[in-house]
């Protein structure tokens, strides 16, 4: 009987943990209690919300990929739905106590209380070592503030949509920084300029803030095609395709003498290929060197840059290749024939070996080459003078 409680308390441990249940909340990139304002070419992926509040300011400029509900039966019912989640976020167990700066940490899959505020000044990285349904949950007791040019970063199969930020009070997303998960406020969101998210900035009672800012709604991947069975051992009968991860493998065939079990692993879309945009660098009148990071897989792929005057690009540098099961690369590839003192945007973007893309976020800079203004002086008038 005791071995059996054992047992059984052994496998509870090693349960995998669920995903923070959105309900209707899931269809939204934003949505706030109070007002949701804007200012700038803010790009939302998703639905856009509000409730109790009515007010939905600054779109246009601001362009959004799915449907604005202003306190109707829809944003009722996703902030209904937002209530529960941000309990079920608060309510878990803590796997380890955090404090202060996240900067320069790797994670692996769990729950992370600080019974105050939480920062993140540089880069904090999720890993999820090869399980793409991992859970990330973070319990902040008052709130939650990344600096300018922060990152949180995926790897290991990690996706955004299993990430999930549970603030007590307030959060603030800085300058150019890149962040992922969902954010699920007690209060208000504030995204300062260039801040881009990879989830969702929902805010219970308070205000979401926008300002030149790309929200995408983030959704977890379904099951990749499960592996390709392998072939039997000459001779005898084909081996059984292994399974593949979220997909089934297939059915080896062989001939000849011979037994082997076929073999072959599934791979969802994440796992393949990621990449994540950075600051663009060596800014001229003519080219600029733009940045950010490859995490090629167990697949590799390649990439290549699109760049362009708007949000709608223009043009592509030379693709390059990057090898399978490799460390996350640092990319540096130059966009040419530039004019100077204009603002550009530019995105990485991922190809698979089976063509499907993935596109990195938005990223803005502006060339050098200004000229400076001279006010012109206003002529003097001769003292006397009255004609």
């Amino acid at each position: 009987m005791c071995l059996a409680l054992i047992v059984l308390a052994a496998a509870a441990s090693g349960a995998r943990a669920a995903a923070v249940g959105l309900g209707t909340t899931a269809s939204f990139g934003v949505l706030g209690g109070s007002t949701v304002t804007n200012t700038g070419p803010s790009q939302i992926t998703g639905d856009l919300g509000v409730s109790p509040g009515t007010a939905v300011t600054g779109f246009p400029p601001g362009t959004v990929a799915g449907t604005i509900h202003a306190n109707d039966a829809v944003a009722l019912q996703a902030q209904s739905d937002l209530v529960i989640a941000y309990d079920d976020a608060a309510g878990r167990s803590s796997t380890a106590t955090v404090a202060g700066d996240l900067a320069g940490l790797t994670l692996t899959p769990g729950v992370y209380t600080s019974a105050t505020s939480m920062g993140l000044s540089g880069d904090l990285t999720l890993d999820a070592h090869g399980d793409p349904s991992a859970v990330f949950v973070f319990q902040a007791g008052s709130t939650l503030t990344t600096g300018s040019g922060s990152r949180v970063l995926l790897t290991g199969g990690a996706q955004a949509c299993n990430v999930f930020w549970q603030v007590g009070s307030s959060a603030t997303i800085g300058t150019n920084s890149s962040f992922t998960g969902n954010i699920l406020a007690l209060t208000s969101i504030s995204l300062t300029t260039g801040a881009t998210v990879d989830g969702r900035a929902l805010a219970r009672n308070g205000a979401v803030t926008l300002d030149s800012n790309v929200i995408t709604r983030a959704t977890c991947a379904t099951g990749g095609t499960g592996g390709t069975g392998g072939t039997g051992g000459t001779g005898g009968t084909g081996g059984t395709g292994g399974t593949g991860t979220g997909g089934t493998g297939g059915t080896g065939t062989g001939t000849g003498p011979g037994t082997g079990p076929g073999t072959g692993t599934g791979e969802t879309p994440s796992t393949g290929l990621t990449v994540t945009t950075g600051p663009a660098s060596g800014i001229g009148s003519t080219s600029v060197q733009l940045g950010g990071t490859v995490r090629p897989g167990t697949t590799g792929g390649s990439f290549y840059v699109q760049y362009g005057r708007t949000s709608a690009y223009g043009s592509n540098t030379p693709k390059v290749r990057v090898r399978p099961n490799t460390r996350p690369r640092r990319v540096r590839t130059t966009a040419r024939r530039l004019r100077p003192c204009r603002t550009y945007h530019y995105r990485i973007i991922g190809v698979r070996p089976d063509g499907t893309k993935i596109y990195g976020v938005d990223r803005r800079f502006r060339t050098r080459g200004c000229t400076p203004r001279t006010p012109a002086r206003r002529p003097r008038t001769p003292q006397g003078f009255t004609g």
